[in-house]
Parts: C-alpha cells; sequence; structure tokens
C-alpha cells in the first residue's frame, strides 16, 4: 500500500507543477516571452546567411520543449542592440529590458528587467523598476528605483477624494484632489498639515504652484526627475516646465498634450501625430497602438505590453516581449511563456505515464490477489 500512496503523492505534486508552470497564480501575473536560456547548436560567421538585419554573427539554437532548430543573432552590427530574443538588432531596446554590454565580445545586448517593469535599473529585481506599464504606477519607498503596483491602490488611492483618481498620465490613473490636509505631489496625497513637504504650495486639497524641478500637472506637482512625472517633462525651473518629453514645449510653461499611447508627438495642437511609443505601444504610420490591438496590416498579440511592429513596415504580427494577464496583480509569473509550454508538456508526459503504470499496477494486483483468494479456497481443508 505505501508504494501505492508514494506514486499517487508524485502525481499530485507533478499535477501541481504543471499548474504553477502553466499559470496557475491569480490575475496580474506577467511573464516574459521566451526568455530562458536555449541549447547552443552551431555558430556562423558568415551573416549573410543569417537572414537577420545588421547582424554582424549569428548562430543556431533549439527552441525549448521542442526539437525545433532556429537561427539567432549573436551579435549584432555597430550601435545596433540585440533584442532579448536574439531575433533582430534594434535602434533602442524594448519595454521591459535594459541595455548593457556585460558581455564577453562587448556587444550591446537588452536583458529583461523583472516581468513587471517597463524599464529597470539594470536589475532583474521586482524593486528595481523605474517605469511601468499602462494601469500600473511605481511604488518608491526610497529613491529612485521601487515596485509596480496596480493603479489608484495602496499609498497612491489613500486620502484621496472619491472618484479623484483620474489624472491620467503615461496610460496610469493618479490622484488629482486629495481630502482636506493633503495635496497631490507625485500622485499621492501628502500631508500639508505639517513643514515636510517643500514641494507644493497647497489649495483645497490641490497644489497652487510648486518648487523647483517639480512642475504643475493636473493640480498636483509632480518632479520632472522621475517616473511618472518625467514621461511628461524632462526638465523643471520655478515651479514650471521648460523641457516637454514629448519634444513641443510651450512658453507658458505647458506641455502640448500628444495623443494616446505617444511619448513624443508633432504638429499643432489638433493635428498632433506620434513620432514614439509610450511602452505598451507599438507605431503604427504615425499613430500608436496598444500591443494587443491590430490595426491596418499588422496584427496585435493578446494580453502583450511590450512589442515592436514587424520590420520595415512588414505586414504580419508584432514581436511580444512581454504578456500581463491583467488582474489583482496578487502575484507574478518569473516563468517565461516557452519554458512554461517546455515544462507543461514534459510534465504532462510524465504524468500520462505515471497513470498508464498506476492502472497497470492496480489491474496486476487485483488479479494476483483474485487468484491467490481462488487458490486458498481450493486447498483449505474443510471443517469436520
Amino acid at each position: 500500500m505505501s508504494g501505492k500512496f508514494l506514486l499517487i503523492g508524485l502525481a499530485l505534486q507533478l499535477a501541481r507543477a504543471v499548474q504553477v508552470a502553466g499559470g496557475g497564480y491569480e490575475n496580474g501575473s506577467f511573464s516574459a516571452t521566451d526568455r530562458n536560456s536555449k541549447s547552443m547548436n552551431s555558430e556562423h560567421n558568415n551573416a549573410d546567411n543569417c537572414n537577420i538585419k545588421d547582424c554582424l554573427r549569428c548562430s543556431s539554437e533549439t527552441i525549448p520543449g521542442t526539437e525545433e532548430v532556429r537561427t539567432i543573432c549573436a551579435e549584432c552590427k555597430g550601435n545596433k542592440k540585440l533584442s532579448p530574443l536574439k531575433d533582430a538588432c534594434l535602434d533602442a531596446c524594448p519595454a521591459g529590458t535594459y541595455e548593457t554590454t556585460a558581455t564577453a565580445d562587448r556587444s550591446k545586448v537588452c536583458v529583461f528587467c523583472h516581468t513587471s517593469c517597463a524599464e529597470c535599473n539594470s536589475d532583474t529585481e521586482p524593486t528595481s523598476c523605474t517605469a511601468c506599464y499602462p494601469g500600473y504606477v511605481l511604488n518608491i519607498p526610497d529613491g529612485p528605483v521601487g515596485a509596480c503596483i496596480p493603479q489608484c491602490t495602496e499609498g497612491f488611492g489613500a486620502n484621496c477624494e472619491p472618484g479623484a483618481c483620474t489624472a491620467n498620465i503615461a496610460g496610469s490613473k493618479y490622484c488629482s484632489k486629495c481630502k482636506t490636509g493633503f495635496a497631490p505631489v507625485d500622485g499621492m496625497c501628502v500631508s500639508m498639515t505639517q513643514r515636510t513637504n517643500p514641494w507644493c504650495t497647497p489649495g483645497e486639497g490641490v497644489c497652487a504652484a510648486c518648487a523647483e524641478n517639480y512642475f504643475l500637472l493636473f493640480d498636483g506637482c509632480y518632479n520632472s526627475r522621475t517616473f511618472p512625472g518625467n514621461t511628461v517633462c524632462t526638465q523643471a525651473t520655478s515651479g514650471k516646465c521648460t523641457q516637454c518629453a514629448s519634444g513641443q514645449t510651450r512658453g507658458n510653461g505647458s506641455c502640448l498634450s500628444c495623443p494616446v499611447g505617444c511619448s513624443k508627438c508633432n504638429g499643432g495642437e489638433n493635428s498632433q501625430t506620434c513620432s514614439e511609443c509610450l511602452p505598451g505601444y507599438y507605431l503604427s504610420g504615425s499613430s500608436c497602438i496598444e500591443c494587443d490591438k491590430s490595426n491596418n496590416s499588422i496584427q496585435g498579440v493578446a494580453n502583450c505590453v511590450s512589442c515592436i511592429p514587424p520590420p520595415d513596415g512588414s505586414t504580419g504580427s508584432v514581436t511580444c516581449y512581454v504578456k500581463i494577464d491583467r488582474g489583482d496583480d496578487t502575484k507574478k509569473s518569473a516563468f517565461p511563456a516557452g519554458a512554461i509550454a517546455g515544462i507543461s508538456v514534459a510534465a504532462v508526459v510524465v504524468i500520462g505515464g505515471l497513470v498508464g503504470f498506476l492502472c497497470w499496477w492496480f489491474l496486476c494486483k487485483t488479479k494476483r490477489t483474485g487468484v491467490s483468494s481462488s487458490t486458498t479456497a481450493l486447498t483449505r481443508p474443510t471443517s469436520s
């Protein structure tokens, strides 16, 4: 009997592993696409056979969980950056990654941040974020880095007037009016009753003016040097913005609003066109489109928050680097999509084998028990 329970226990443990690896976390988990290392099969120094634009040296690898081999780039030309999937040479690293030259050949490569970060401080820890995806805000207890949490929660919802978490900055919402005795600074309601807030000249639940390096936006004061303020203004003097992140600065210290999803734009107030996009968007013509939505001949990818469009404006799907299952964000998955597939397939095969073995073992045991009982009955002496 002990062997039977041991086998059942093993099967249950493997089933649990499949549930976790396959996304058994609560809603809100992030996962990077195919971010784990793969087996290297061969290397080709001749870039002409690589078919990856701007690649100096290519090689091949086996996709996890499959026997399929694909060509990848090992090093890019000039100032190009190697994508985290090693499938492209880019002008800039995509959202959710950071640039490093900590490689054997000192070439520039893009490395994944923690999957909850849109930008990070060259680290993979969840508390190393310097920017967040739309719908998330940067919780900074100390210093310039922190963790991304859902908008309007925790300190970003505390002491905010009901229904006033409406200031939309970089695709996320912040408090625009606080309860009496508080005022919004960097999207959080900060106490004005103590002389510990040099950034804001308070009004009635709002800021009337801002200190140096801060600027007034949505009746709150925002730091031009940190997220989310730096997505709107990169330099502020005497409480007014002097250099807008969009590239367009008005003489009165305010910034023109770009269309939704744009980080930089051109044109007049009523005819803005996008030239660069915020994390979670891709450029299609002169518009920024969410990574999970399709536009013209470009197909989005479901739940994708970091992507680039097909090269040279061609048709097809965006390349997705990070996915998110929007929800409570109570747990974040560190498993990449490719690894999940490989683990799940392998575990299912193992569980299938165990179930088959258990069935065979029980049948054999039943047959042996039946034969033994019959033999005993035939040879047992009858009582006189």
